[in-house]
């Protein structure tokens, strides 16, 4: 299909496609073309821009495409991705790069939302945070994620958040009483604090978290979201932290991989525990064993509830969530 084109070097074609679509000026519809030294990018009308030069040229229909139908014609198995949404920035967990980079073009092609790709090298450091390699769009890490009504601003690359833990915030959101007292012990950039003071209609929410760049955010966003009045973010190790604050009704216990050693700082200060493990597959009925055997060791006794697969970590390990309802013996 011919059509008029705005012809751009390589070097500014990232900036100039990005201006193209905030101004509704790219045609979604056509295969953008590249040659040795230059991008064409198919748009509604002749486009007059500094650095670029007009044509018109013929381009390949691409219809309605997802990045899924780019990546199947191609031979690339989407099940072999992994990708997050996060606000404007599409996060890729796969091994092989150079198959990254085409997933990433598919991306930027496809959908107009998504601006930033990165390659995700996994959790790692003293804050549990992505290591993040930028390899197509905007050379940025922040973004502004939107979930349930609310803006939640972070950085990939300085603090940790899961979109996939969508639906575990407001389910956590539905069994908290008006008038209740929270205390969020991880909180990070406080997806779960956010969304249980905008549903719940808590008193109070303790978000507490060790690394400074989320406890940044975190504040933040209790002012982007109006929370001010409801939620204060405390930066320190929640060890300590929590035993100066009162008696909660709700303790939430998102950090995976070390909820375990934190245990015998939570119980006793809370009536229900919302805790998360990433455990051995198999090995949940001992776990719960050695969690309730912690509690009789401080005087408490635990009765579990809701059991629940949250999420895939490996072949041999998943996220567990449940829920601990705590009294004392």
């Amino acid at each position: 299909m011919k059509c008029h084109c705005v012809i751009v070097t390589k070097e500014k074609a990232e900036e100039v496609r990005r201006k193209l679509v905030d101004e509704d000026l790219l045609v979604m519809g056509l295969r953008i073309k590249r040659d040795e030294k230059n991008v064409y990018f198919p748009v509604k009308k002749k486009v007059d821009m500094d650095g670029c030069f007009s044509s018109m040229e013929d381009f390949e229909e691409i219809g309605k495409k997802s990045y899924l139908d780019i990546l199947k014609a191609a031979g690339i198995r989407p099940e072999s991705i992994s990708i997050d949404f996060i606000g404007s920035i599409a996060l890729l967990r796969m091994k092989d790069e150079s198959v990254a980079i085409k997933v990433a073009e598919a991306l930027l092609e496809t959908n107009r939302n998504v601006r930033t790709v990165c390659l995700d090298g996994g959790v790692e450091g003293d804050y549990r945070v992505r290591n993040v390699e930028v390899i197509a769009g905007e050379k940025k890490t922040e973004a502004i994620h939107r979930e349930y009504g609310l803006r939640i601003k972070l950085d990939v690359a300085k603090t940790y958040f899961s979109p996939r833990l969508a639906t575990e915030r407001i389910r956590v959101a539905k069994q908290v009483a008006e008038g209740s007292v929270v205390v969020d012990m991880f909180a990070g950039v406080a997806p779960f604090s956010l969304v249980i003071a905008k549903y719940a209609r808590p008193s109070k929410i303790y978000a507490i978290d060790v690394n400074p760049y989320a406890v940044r955010y975190a504040r933040e966003n209790v002012m982007l979201n109006g929370m001010a009045g409801i939620i204060e973010v405390i930066e320190g190790d929640a060890k300590y932290v929590i035993k100066k604050l009162p008696h909660a009704n709700h303790i939430i216990m998102n950090l995976p991989h070390s909820s375990f050693h934190f245990l015998p700082d939570a119980i006793g200060k809370g009536d229900i525990i919302h805790y998360y493990e990433i455990m051995e597959r198999g090995r949940e009925k001992e776990r719960i064993d050695e969690i309730c055997g912690v509690a009789r060791e401080h005087g408490f006794e635990i009765e579990v509830k809701n059991l629940r697969v949250v999420g895939s970590y490996s072949p041999s390990k998943q996220k567990m969530g449940m829920e601990l309802y705590v009294k004392p013996i």
